[in-house]
């Protein structure tokens, strides 16, 4: 009902209680449907530090070509070389990844980003309601030149419904490198984010006891 207090299991992992403390750029394939929503479920989550993008690094447009990734120039835009491209991939597995026309499509960009070694985060759907389905069903589906180079090798974070949500993308942000924070972290990366004017017009006392507060 509408005054039913959410469930908090003590000693639970909570993103609310998480901040990455590397700036984190995460791209989240137009080709993967779901990744994108996933992805700033979990920028908005945690206390700063994890951005999303649909954008893919340019880097993978530069790598050899091989016969199966001939199309890879056409599969990813064409972007300038930047710093602030994004770090790792965010790989969402539902019912519907790899399938239809855009299934190929994902599994050059996957290739792609493994070739360039692009940490790439997987996700697990479990909620029925958004296509979620038993692990066993991507060893189906995947392209088996991924399966036989290891992608599962590396355990995929599960995504579960409501309560667990939350849970599901907390752990989202501790494999993209968010910590928990405590409350004198959180002051001093107020404080170093102020510009160096400003840090000595207000007294350190008071910042601190805002930011408790």
């Amino acid at each position: 009902g509408e005054n039913e207090l959410p469930l908090c299991i003590p000693g639970e992992v909570r993103a609310d209680s998480l901040a990455s403390t590397k700036p984190v750029l995460l791209w989240a394939s137009t080709l993967n449907a779901g990744a994108r929503d996933l992805g700033d479920a979990v920028a908005a989550a945690v206390a700063g530090g994890i951005s999303v993008t649909d954008a893919a690094p340019s880097r993978l447009t530069s790598l050899p070509r091989t016969s199966r990734s001939s199309r890879l120039s056409a599969l990813l835009p064409s972007l300038p070389r930047r710093s602030d491209e994004a770090t790792h991939m965010l790989l969402y597995l539902n019912r519907s990844t790899w399938a239809g026309d855009g299934g190929e499509a994902l599994a050059e960009q996957v290739r792609a980003a493994r070739r360039a070694r692009l940490p790439l985060v997987m996700a697990h759907e479990n909620d029925a309601a958004r296509g979620g389905c038993i692990f066993g069903h991507f060893f189906e589906v995947t392209p088996r030149d991924l399966i036989v180079d290891g992608l599962y090798n590396d355990i995929a974070v599960g995504c579960h419904s409501d309560p667990h949500r939350q849970v599901s993308i907390a752990l989202l942000a501790k494999a993209l490198g968010a910590t928990k924070q405590t409350a004198q972290s959180r002051v001093r990366r107020v404080f170093l984010a102020q510009p160096t004017q400003n840090r000595g017009t207000e007294p350190r006392e008071q910042s601190v006891g805002d930011q408790v507060a």
